[in-house]
């Protein structure tokens, strides 16, 4: 685009330098500063049309966000504490003696597993993020009588929260009373737990089906498997998961200064190129072909064309109102920006200056 708009100005120079056609010259100038701000504003266009999209973009997640905190809530408050209330009912159903005591434990023991399954269809659905902390999660679940292995440093990220939270509901649900190993190595959480044969199924695994799907476009990982009788559930979780939000509002406000300079810039760029090249053009117009108001002052018609031509500039002004001028004149300019055309003309007959003419206005 600059190459191509720079042939254009050293073309209409050359043009304005042979047939002195200012017109064409004014003509061509408008067309290159329309061109240059129709190619700015194009792109200012799409910058906005993009920042728009992202605007409403930033907007629904931050509603989303505001609603999914209730959600983040009974996630890792009730439905936690719902499957450590059925971990609970189950001990009791083994050791109570009284038959009627069994039964109710046994139906608390189902309507804590009720509970939980709308829990986890609200959290499905909303695809929530746990603001909970690991070490809080690992103290509830063996305040309320899990047996916990937990080996490494215990992070203190949400998004492990929330994946140590679902194992240990999907262990109480499966295999409650089994002993739970939680293995933390850096960036890759290990848990596993022995799985009886008599565990009940439940739904295939929906909650780390929606984590595995959340590490998967962070650029995570996440497998869960049965072998020799244990479940185990690996996950490498990137040190930017709970990064969204903030790398999102950075993002946004980042976009939002980017189309205020593009915005500037649709409208200060074709006066900063016509300005470029205005001065350019001034600056090669004048050189050897601007004449002082006080030498023009000191010609005389009728005095010898020797004479007159010692003190006149060695070059005529290049561009002159009104075409070619006429034979046996020559034109100079006084420095007039940004044209500089010819508005002293000094014309000769035979040996003579036989005419002067000041096109300024001055005088």
């Amino acid at each position: 685009m600059i190459a191509l708009l720079s042939a254009v100005e050293v073309a209409a120079a050359v043009a304005v330098a042979r047939t002195q056609d200012t017109v064409s010259w004014l003509i061509d100038q408008v067309m290159v500063v329309l061109a240059v701000f129709a190619a700015v504003a194009g792109a200012y266009r799409r910058l906005r049309r993009e920042f728009v999209e992202r605007g409403w973009a930033h907007a629904r997640d931050a509603r989303l966000h505001e609603r999914t905190r209730i959600a983040a809530e009974l996630h890792d408050t009730l439905g936690h504490d719902l499957a450590l209330l059925s971990l609970q009912a189950a001990g009791i159903q083994v050791t109570a003696r009284d038959p009627e005591t069994r039964e109710q434990a046994a139906a608390v023991r189902a309507g804590s597993a009720a509970a939980i399954e709308t829990v986890r269809r609200i959290v499905d659905l909303l695809d929530v993020d746990a603001d909970a902390d690991v070490a809080t999660v690992l103290d509830r679940a063996r305040e309320a009588g899990m047996t916990l292995e937990v080996r490494g440093t215990v992070p203190r990220e949400p998004f492990v929260a929330r994946l140590v939270t679902e194992a240990l509901t999907n262990a109480v649900r499966h295999a409650p009373g089994a002993r739970v190993t939680v293995t933390f190595a850096g960036r890759r959480v290990r848990i596993a737990n022995p799985v009886p044969e008599q565990a009940a199924t439940g739904r295939p695994g929906t909650g780390l089906a929606m984590l595995s799907a959340r590490l998967e476009q962070a650029g995570g990982s996440l497998t869960a498997h049965t072998a020799g009788g244990m479940f185990h559930l690996v996950a490498d979780v990137p040190a930017d998961m709970d990064e969204d939000s903030s790398r999102l509002g950075a993002d946004y406000r980042s976009r939002r200064r980017r189309i205020r300079r593009m915005l500037a810039g649709t409208v200060l760029i074709p006066f900063a190129v016509l300005l470029v090249v205005a001065t350019g053009f001034y600056t090669w117009a004048v050189r050897d072909a601007s004449m002082e108001d006080r030498v023009f002052a000191g010609l005389r018609v009728g005095m010898p064309a020797m004479a007159a031509i010692r003190v006149l500039p060695g070059r005529e002004a290049p561009v002159r109102w009104g075409g070619p001028g006429k034979p046996g004149c020559r034109y100079f300019t006084d420095g007039n920006y940004p044209l500089a055309y010819g508005n002293y003309v000094v014309c000769f007959s035979g040996n003579r200056v036989s005419r002067l003419e000041d096109l300024t206005g001055r005088n």
